[in-house]
């Protein structure tokens, strides 16, 4: 069958609005001394505690069927397979193809870098629609989705220029925390996030390329499923952005990427309707963190840029950074409004695939080429903080339990990186009157001292992955909620 461009109508019935913007209020009887607590940051704890590393145990490859499969090259060819006589379809980076993508995820494709070829339905022997090819970053725990588009536009779609860029999980079983990086700013290890939608600036372009990438969390417990009872679906459409403002400040023609936690917009209760509320603006690469300007303030998007290059994380919560490559896949928190128009453009709707890291032997069709576990690390249970109260001028003290945390490497990174320099800390924010953690004054340190109770975001982890074969060193930050104990 065919590709169409179909419109498809929402439901009768529009779910409400819920205006709220979601902050977690210290004490509820605190007045305006907010503007001046006093915080004692220590960035250790000074007991010497020290985390634990936990390699997973089950450091065998599940087996997989890949005879469905169209295995190529991409480093090497200039066009994709196609069958005798059809269009040409020159690679997603040519100077020959629409590249409707981040324009810094241009040249990020080489398997030095990491990348490995799970899926490819491109054929020279079959003629197939929806034509995708996949990749997966095994130093990143990044897998990336290539769709291209052969199907003409019309004046009827004109306005239809933002792009739903939706994965989500199909499971016959428990869930799994494996998009939980993917869609939560702070990580909740209580909730496992079963999609993750994104708002994209692109328009429907004939003979277009279009790249979908999320962040894969590492799950030690997908090994033990199969395909049958596990797999992910993406979902794409084309929407109409009838309202859209970031920080109280018109969008524009930026290159915003906006995500909301549990949120779909392919949902049609997320559509025709202003929802209003903090949300995530997705930043891909170096140069997208230049689309936040007039977003937020130039002291801001430098302090953004800086901390990819230094050891510190500043106001970053959840990035992948790789200085080297100017890649900084990152989340920064923003108010936002966005309203879609009722209806979508329909692209690709549930294309559903065996996750890799599964048992694949009896697949159905396509089975990933790469079937190694996909994530570098998860933790194995919310982080402590202990909080005390004592006489004196700073008597709210928190101080995080270093040996609360176990950071569970997936076991065959060890094969082609080092995994090292952990570090952990506490962050937060003294008062309720921040409006977004991306300009908020922002405490961290395994220990924190204030004159009044402040909130705690919860505990920000990272590390480096270093390649053995000499290719850029990544860096992973990510923020974990913790268990508050009160004494």
């Amino acid at each position: 069958m065919r590709k169409q461009l179909i419109i498809f109508p929402p439901k009768l019935a529009v779910a409400a609005l819920i205006f709220s913007f979601s902050f977690i209020s210290c004490d509820k009887d605190k007045d305006s001394t907010d503007k001046t607590v006093q915080v004692e940051e220590t960035a250790t704890a000074g007991n010497g505690a020290q985390p634990v590393i936990t390699i997973a145990a089950n450091a065998v490859v599940p087996p997989t069927k890949t005879q469905f499969n169209f295995i190529f090259d991409w480093e090497q060819v200039q066009y994709m397979p196609v069958m005798p006589g059809q269009p040409a379809v020159p690679v997603p980076w040519s100077d020959q193809t629409t590249r409707n993508y981040d324009p810094g995820l241009r040249y990020d494709y080489k398997k030095s870098d990491g990348w490995e070829l799970v899926y490819n339905n491109f054929s020279d022997s079959q003629n197939i629609d929806n034509r995708i090819f996949i990749l997966y970053n095994k130093f990143r725990g990044v897998l990336r989705y290539y769709t291209y588009n052969t199907t003409a536009s019309n004046p009827a779609v004109t306005n239809y220029r933002s792009l739903i860029n939706e994965l989500s999980i199909r499971s016959a079983g428990p869930t799994s925390n494996i998009l939980n990086y993917a869609d939560q700013l702070v990580v909740d290890m209580n909730q496992k996030s079963n999609n993750v939608s994104l708002v994209e600036p692109w328009p429907i372009s004939q003979n277009g390329w279009y790249i979908s990438q999320f962040e894969m969390a590492y799950d030690r417990n997908l090994i033990d499923l199969d395909w049958h009872t596990f797999s992910l679906s993406w979902n794409l459409a084309f929407a109409w952005v009838m309202e859209l403002s970031l920080n109280n400040k018109q969008a524009g023609n930026k290159m915003i990427f906006l995500q909301k936690p549990g949120l779909s917009f392919n949902d049609n209760s997320s559509r025709g309707i202003t929802i209003g509320s903090n949300m995530q603006a997705h930043v891909k690469s170096v140069s997208g963190l230049d689309e936040l300007s007039g977003v937020f303030s130039n002291s801001v998007i430098s302090n953004l840029k800086q901390t990819i290059f230094d050891s510190t994380a500043g106001n970053k919560l959840n990035a992948t950074l790789v200085p080297k490559l100017g890649l900084a896949d990152s989340k920064v928190d923003v108010p936002a409004l966005i309203r879609l128009d009722y209806n979508v453009v329909g692209y690709v709707g549930n294309l559903s695939l065996s996750a890799p890291g599964l048992d694949n032997s009896r697949i159905i069709g396509l089975g990933p080429v790469f079937n190694e576990p996909m994530g570098i690390f998860y933790l194995g249970a919310p982080p402590i903080i202990q909080h005390t109260k004592v006489a004196g001028s700073l008597p709210e003290q928190y101080t995080l339990d270093v040996a609360s945390l176990e950071y569970i490497i997936n076991p065959f990174i060890q094969n082609y990186a080092t995994v090292r320099n952990f570090r952990q800390e506490i962050v937060a924010v003294a008062g309720n009157e921040t409006l977004n953690y991306t300009e908020a004054r922002l405490y961290q340190g395994q220990q924190l001292k204030a004159s009044a109770p402040i909130t705690i975001l919860g505990v920000r982890v990272s590390l480096e992955v270093v390649p053995k074969n000499g290719s850029a060193p990544i860096k992973i930050i990510k923020t974990f909620k913790a268990n508050l104990h009160n004494s």
